[in-house]
């Protein structure tokens, strides 16, 4: 398995991910890490209704997916969704190996400690940033990307420019 796109986005599957995620990370499988989604029946539906044809789907919980990873010896090509940052470094220190993550959409959604605007489609509280912070100090090359095309930002500049 070639974890070819790992993303950080808080609404999983939409038509970003549809129209060009797939295509970038050249995907023939999206697999969703998510241990909400991964124990609704209910959201399960609605993420596989949004997987266009042709296009395997695994909606996984954390352990599951570092266990179907690890066991996986076949070449296809995976796009990894996960919801937040938090999420994403938790599968790093249970053992996922991961060179590169791409932090999408993390929206203004309701917390209790709230949330800092870095981008306009990206909204952080401490704990995010703190995540980051360890994929970061962990080697892990972080770029902020709505769309493919896009010019990379560095998160840890995004993140300074608020909190120095």
């Amino acid at each position: 398995m070639n974890i070819n796109v790992f993303r950080i986005d808080d609404r999983l599957i939409h038509g970003q991910i549809i129209t060009k995620w797939i295509k970038d990370a050249n995907a023939k499988m999206i697999m969703v890490v998510d241990d909400k989604a991964a124990g609704d029946k209910t959201q399960q539906m609605i993420l596989k209704f949004a997987v266009p044809a042709g296009i395997k789907l695994e909606i996984l919980d954390k352990a599951a997916a570092v266990k179907r990873v690890a066991e996986d010896t076949t070449n296809t090509n995976v796009l990894m969704l996960v919801r937040n940052p938090k999420e994403a470094n938790a599968l790093v220190e249970m053992g996922l190996k991961v060179d590169r993550i791409i932090i999408g959409n993390i929206s203004n959604s309701k917390s209790e400690v709230g949330r800092t605007k870095l981008l306009d489609y990206i909204y952080v509280e401490p704990a995010d940033v703190e995540a980051i912070k360890s994929l970061n100090d962990k080697g892990i090359l972080l770029e902020v990307k709505a769309v493919p095309e896009e010019k990379a930002k560095n998160p840890m500049e995004l993140i300074a420019k608020k909190y120095s």
